[in-house]
């Protein structure tokens, strides 16, 4: 594809999807800050006032596992709009299973995607880096209590003109937001027109323009979990590149760092971001793939889609020379299981909301170019 349109899309920390990633991923964080070598997965779900939380790990959970979700909950924008808590369910399975797994041998067959491009400041394409953008902007209005009227369940979707696949123009803008008091569309249209879009999109090269087409849809009510379910990783497009790149089928949230389908996925970025600090090229995407029971990958290719200043054959040989892609090196180079207890107690989490790639904000390990200058 060469000149098209592409739509992503961006929830907020009150959708009832996020609200179960964050929830998976504070449980990861909460076993790895009392002990780095912790094995477990998390997942959950949510309806209405009910939370199912599915835990699958090598010990007694060292935390009240109903308080840390209700928080989570409460921290979503739900605490005050509810006269009780929500009930929690807990399927928790201990097994001997989860002590004695291999860190070194790939536990499942994998094939993990990473992309970056010169597109935005952090390397993401456009479509999803506006999405986020605006979700993010819309989020901290609503806490800052700016918004009144705007409930915690909210997505942005942006819609990108491209032409030889560089970004040219804004195409549509759509944001759909539960509401916590009457408000007309229109009125609250103006209101993101006028007082959102411009802030949260400024630093990026495009603008809106007379011919943008901008949307505001109210959901049902106030929305969230009493209005539709959650899942924790359904939504994989959100959490890496809005479509714009091919992507694994794998959840990223909930897993601890010994899932090669989580870790491969950030290595896979930090390769591809590496290629693009070098200038080896404008845009890249890398696949990086393992069978099971191997110790390292069984392919990593590397597609330019023709922006490479060298061949793609090339800068596929600089990056097997230079990263080490081992099953049981990913998460000790990246020092992923030290990083919840070294940063307060709460790392994964704040990746489940507002994507796991170009997390500048957050400085993951994965978003580090140090290695640039040796693809160079």
């Amino acid at each position: 594809m060469r000149n098209f349109v592409m739509t992503s899309g961006s929830a907020g920390e009150g959708h009832p999807d996020k609200i179960c990633d964050q929830i998976s991923d504070a449980m990861v964080d909460a076993f790895l800050a009392a002990d780095a070598d912790a094995r477990v997965v998390a997942e959950c779900a949510i309806a209405s006032d009910v939370i199912f939380l599915s835990l699958r790990t090598d010990r007694e959970p060292p935390f009240d596992t109903a308080a840390l979700a209700r928080r989570i909950f409460e921290a979503a924008g739900y605490g005050g709009q509810r006269r009780s808590q929500p009930t929690v369910m807990l399927d928790l399975v201990i097994g001997d299973g989860y002590a004695r797994r291999d860190r070194t041998h790939a536990s499942n067959m994998v094939t993990a995607i990473g992309h970056a491009c010169t597109h935005t400041p952090e390397c993401l394409a456009y479509p999803i880096w506006a999405a986020h953008r605006l979700t993010r902007g819309l989020d901290d209005l609503r806490r800052a209590g700016s918004a009144p009227w705007l409930g915690p369940d909210l997505q942005s979707q942006v819609a990108i003109e491209f032409q030889d696949r560089r970004p040219v123009r804004i195409a549509a803008i759509a944001v759909t937001a539960g509401l916590l008091e009457p408000v007309a569309s229109r009125e609250v249209q103006d209101y993101l027109s006028r007082d959102v879009f411009g802030a949260a999109l400024g630093g990026g090269s495009l603008a809106i323009d007379a011919g943008t087409r901008v949307v505001f849809v109210s959901g049902p009510g106030a929305g969230g979990p009493s209005a539709h379910s959650g899942l924790t990783g359904r939504k994989i497009a959100d959490d890496s590149y809005g479509g714009y790149a091919r992507q694994s089928t794998a959840a990223l949230s909930g897993k601890d760092p010994s899932r090669i389908d989580r870790i491969a996925a950030y290595a896979a970025r930090q390769i591809a971001r590496c290629v693009v600090a070098a200038r080896l090229a404008d845009e890249c995407e890398v696949q990086v793939s393992y069978l099971l029971g191997d110790t390292e990958p069984a392919s990593v290719e590397i597609d330019t889609f023709g922006s490479g200043r060298l061949p793609d054959s090339e800068i596929g040989d600089r990056v097997r020379r230079l990263f080490d892609l081992g099953v049981g090196t990913i998460e000790s180079r990246m020092n992923l299981r030290s990083l919840p207890a070294a940063r307060g107690g709460r790392f994964f989490r704040d990746l489940a909301t507002y994507g796991h790639m170009g997390r500048d904000d957050l400085d993951p390990p994965w978003e580090d170019t140090s290695q640039a200058a040796d693809l160079g």
